[in-house]
């Protein structure tokens, strides 16, 4: 696998911030769920507050990573056999994921702030507070934008699906000319 995309498929660096910003979300959902005062992980003071607070400002700089490398290094073209109306549902939800991947770390972040909480990022260091509204409509805002980022996956996969195995049989199989 190249490090680069090409004309036809993603590269290893697309692909990999990929994965880890998929992973990244999935643990975030399962610290989130994890209770708030659960003790620390054994040999720090890390809980899953804490671990739920860093790996989402992790994932705001992965956003700005994969966005920055989408910037210099275009994505591949879409697919031959691709209608219109796909490319239009691709495009809209690889917008509203960029969008999310930068709303809901910084929804946390101003959440964070509002609650009075210290927000260290893996305890290495102390993040500067933002204060954008009040915690009950952030963590509204937060919860909702996430909700709607599991129903957009929810969607990509379905897609995804859709491509890798209806249209990939499609291609394979022999065509015949009238």
């Amino acid at each position: 696998m190249n490090l680069l995309n090409t004309r036809s498929q993603y590269g290893a660096v697309s692909w990999t911030l990929h994965w880890i910003i998929v992973l990244a979300l999935v643990a975030q959902w399962l610290l989130s769920e994890a209770d708030e005062d659960s003790v620390p992980v054994p040999g720090s003071q890390l809980n899953a507050l804490t671990l739920h607070q860093s790996i989402g400002l992790a994932v705001l700089l992965l956003a700005i990573v994969r966005l920055a490398w989408r910037f210099f290094n275009p994505k591949p073209a879409w697919p031959a056999d691709m209608k219109s109306y796909e490319v239009t549902v691709a495009r809209s939800v690889h917008f509203a994921f960029y969008f999310l991947l930068f709303a809901i770390p910084l929804t946390g972040w101003a959440l964070s702030s509002v609650e009075d909480e210290p927000l260290r990022f893996f305890n290495w260091f102390d993040v500067p507070r933002v204060a954008l509204s009040n915690e009950d409509t952030l963590e509204e805002i937060h919860e909702i934008l996430f909700n709607i980022l599991v129903a957009l996956a929810v969607l990509h996969v379905f897609g995804a699906t859709k491509h890798w195995f209806v249209s990939r049989r499609a291609r394979s199989s022999p065509r015949t000319v009238s």
